[in-house]
């Protein structure tokens, strides 16, 4: 392989890492909603950032199997949605204060293997 044609691939590469690793991370904006997929075992963005306040989740099941979207903190459930079939988006509406807050799909073991991510509320 000549030099520049495996420099060209190793940037391509290196760009495709950046792009991926933008997906994990949500600020939320002055709409004051963020839109989070569900799929089998895995949830999108991983984590989530947002001022205290009103604040919708837009959950869409995208996988094959049911999911629910689960927002607890120090162990207690603050809100959920009820299991989402395939194709189904539920809006979850909530009045968060500062603080870190577990996000995750309690249904099997969607949690265990992988399906959850932190929302990071502030000030």
């Amino acid at each position: 392989m000549t030099k520049p044609r495996a420099l060209g691939l190793a940037l391509l590469a290196a760009s495709l890492l950046l792009l991926a690793a933008c997906g994990h991370t949500s600020v939320v904006g002055s709409d004051r909603t963020v839109r989070v997929e569900l799929t089998e075992y895995s949830l999108h963005p991983q984590t989530i950032r947002a001022s205290a306040g009103l604040l919708t989740i837009v959950v869409h099941n995208r996988g094959v199997l049911d999911h629910d979207l689960v927002v607890s903190r120090n162990g207690q459930t603050i809100d959920s949605t009820e299991p989402m079939r395939p194709g189904q988006t539920v809006d979850l509406g909530l009045n968060l204060a500062p603080g870190t807050y577990s996000i995750a799909s309690s249904l099997q073991s969607d949690q265990t293997l992988g399906e959850y991510g932190t929302l990071r509320v502030t000030s």
